[in-house]
This record gives structure tokens, sequence and C-alpha cells, in this order.
């Protein structure tokens, strides 16, 4: 399997379970998906805000 291969397998995963999350909410994606893909999910997202957090305040500090 190639990479661009995995790689659109992989989106299209994601993608399937966002929708499922904006539709049904965390409960939703809890009873369909499985709590490693909510746990999974909520990681990314969490992880996704500290970082750009963390460039806002990297970019703060260099107008100081």
């Amino acid at each position: 399997m190639s990479l661009t291969c995995r790689y659109f397998c992989c989106v299209k995963w994601l993608r399937e379970y966002r929708m499922i999350l904006k539709r049904d909410g965390w409960a939703g994606l809890i009873r369909q998906a499985g709590w490693p893909v909510a746990i999974g999910l909520f990681s990314f997202f969490l992880l996704k805000g500290l970082a750009w957090l963390a460039l806002a305040y990297g970019g703060l500090e260099l107008v100081r």
C-alpha cells in the first residue's frame, strides 16, 4: 500500500468520525466508534489548541 493511499484512507476515517461528532456529539461518537476513537479525537483537538496558544504566546514574546 502506497503512502498516498494510506494518507487518504486515514483522512477518510477522520472525516467520518468528525461527521459523527458534529451530528451526534461525543456520546454518539463513543456509541458508534468506541472510546479509543473518542479519546484520540479529544487529544488531537486539545493538542491543536495548545499548539495555537503556544504560537500566540511565542509571537507576543517576540513583539515585546
